[in-house]
């Protein structure tokens, strides 16, 4: 009988055990909250894909799509704006990225809820707030920078026919100082008939790949310009700039929405454009 009883206690205790494992299990898997799985970044550093562990929701109710707004997203000395491409129940979204200033290639997206209620899975458990995820290096786009040479055909025709150039040599520095040395035809000494120093900002616009500038220039005399820029890389690797001077004069400077020609309202048409292209430090 005794034994009986005890084989009837055995099998009652591997029950109850069997049960609250079971249980203990089926209560951790639901408590579990969201978490970041992947971050991926494109070629043209437009767009972040972030990957969770599972759908993801606006909403502790199991609705919403996310927006911009709730997520956190920095890229360390970088200006940029951001918005967000999720629909709900997706466990991916996409981070559409406008970065207006040049990247080195060593900065890194970072990307976190904005607060403890942003992110949810459809059982209404939230991300943690210290849920972070850290893509690797962004691709390098240092607009202009760089050193760069324009001779022959590639330069603009209103500097052959009214100033007699021949050639140009450009670098623009990453302190954001600029050095131009331009040869008129015929010189053949080696040295500039005219050497142009100051300091230029930059900015990446919404159209394409366009940049604005503006030159403040020091010498050989204090003026300023502004126009804009674009390396386009098709069939090879060609800086296009086109700047006017816009101070004491009345010239209107061309504009992305516009594009290239755009000077003057379009009266320069193309012959303002200049070509460079990009040589060796």
């Amino acid at each position: 009988m005794n034994a009986m009883k005890n084989k009837n206690l055995i099998w009652i205790t591997i029950i109850l055990l069997g049960i609250l494992g079971f249980s203990s299990c089926s209560d951790e898997a639901e408590n579990k909250s969201p978490f970041f799985e992947s971050i991926t970044i494109s070629e043209d550093n437009k767009t972040v894909t972030i990957t969770f562990n599972e759908p993801v929701y606006a909403n502790e109710d199991a609705t919403g799509n996310l927006e911009a707004g709730d997520l956190n997203v920095t890229i360390p000395d970088v200006d940029f704006t951001f918005d967000v491409t999720h629909t709900a129940g997706s466990n991916s979204l996409a981070i559409e990225l406008l970065i207006t200033s040049i990247t080195e290639g060593d900065e890194t997206i970072t990307v976190q809820p904005a607060s403890a209620t942003s992110i949810y899975d459809v059982e209404g458990e939230a991300m943690t707030i210290d849920e972070v995820i850290t893509s690797e290096n962004i691709v390098q786009d240092l607009g202009i920078i760089g050193n760069w040479y324009s001779a022959g055909d590639n330069v603009a025709p209103l500097l052959v026919n009214y100033f007699d150039v021949d050639s140009i040599y450009a670098e623009f520095k990453d302190d954001n100082s600029y050095l131009v040395e331009q040869y008129n035809i015929g010189n053949t000494s080696g040295t500039p008939d005219l050497t142009f120093t100051g300091t230029f900002e930059i900015e990446k616009s919404t159209v394409g790949e366009i940049w604005t500038i503006e030159i403040s220039q020091d010498q050989p005399f204090t003026a300023t310009s502004k126009g804009i820029f674009e390396i386009k890389t098709s069939p090879e690797e060609v800086l296009w700039y086109e700047v006017v001077q816009t101070s004491g004069t009345q010239n209107v400077p061309p504009t992305p929405e516009e594009g290239f020609g755009s000077s003057n309202g379009g009266t320069l048409g193309d012959s303002n454009i200049q070509k460079y292209i990009r040589i060796a430090e």
